[in-house]
């Protein structure tokens, strides 16, 4: 029993480096110019030991990177609503900030999967409505809680917000000095009735915390 313990925890080690292998060699070469012997180089593996773990091959690391990335947003948002939620999107643009290979890799990933024969584009198609519909449905919480300008429609907020993120992303992969946390709180003021105020350093807002807002 101890023994087929120590094999669980050996291989879910491998995984584990297989696919932050995955996301070196994917965030360098996009997906579409990278294959599976490069991620089982940089891991120090063969191609078939890679496979053993991965049936799915390249696609299945993919969809394992990706999955990835969204895990921290989702723990950060997680029993928000209203400017709550809309706080966290702040929080998750600060933290990008140290995460340059993430954010160049989902910049990647992005425009391949634009082509509707790539293997991850209904999953981005379906990512990008999901998350649209969460921050859209954080700006109509906001406005039955008073907390949204008049004559602001909640769907057109979120795509707006979505937008301004993106591109303060490219912008930023581009060399352009920006504070992406700071460019989206003000954006995200101009929606609201009264501003997020900016997060002091270190902290953290709490999803049974009341957003702070500016008196």
């Amino acid at each position: 029993m101890a023994g087929s313990r120590g094999e669980y925890r050996k291989s879910a080690q491998r995984r584990e480096q297989i696919v932050e292998a995955a996301f070196a060699v994917f965030a360098k070469a996009g997906y579409t110019a990278s294959s599976v012997s490069q991620i089982a180089r940089e891991v120090g593996m063969t191609q078939a030991g890679v496979l053993h773990h991965f049936a799915g091959g390249k696609t299945a690391l993919l969809e394992a990177v990706l999955e990835r990335r969204d895990e921290r947003a989702e723990q950060v948002l997680e029993g928000r609503r209203g400017t709550g939620f809309l706080a966290g999107l702040v929080e998750i643009s600060r933290e990008q900030a140290g995460l340059r290979g993430a954010v160049q890799l989902y910049t990647i990933l992005s425009a391949e999967a634009t082509d509707p024969d790539h293997p991850a584009h209904e999953r981005f198609r379906d990512r990008v409505e999901r998350i649209a519909s969460a921050v859209a449905n954080a700006y109509a919480e906001a406005r039955a809680d008073g907390a949204l300008r008049e004559g602001v429609e909640p769907r057109a907020a979120a795509l707006s917000t979505l937008a301004m993120t993106e591109g303060l992303e490219l912008l930023w992969l581009n060399g352009q000095d920006v504070d992406m946390a700071e460019a989206i709180r003000a954006h995200i003021n101009t929606f609201l009735a009264e501003p997020l105020q900016p997060a002091l350093p270190g902290a953290r807002q709490t999803a049974d915390q009341p957003t702070p807002t500016a008196r």
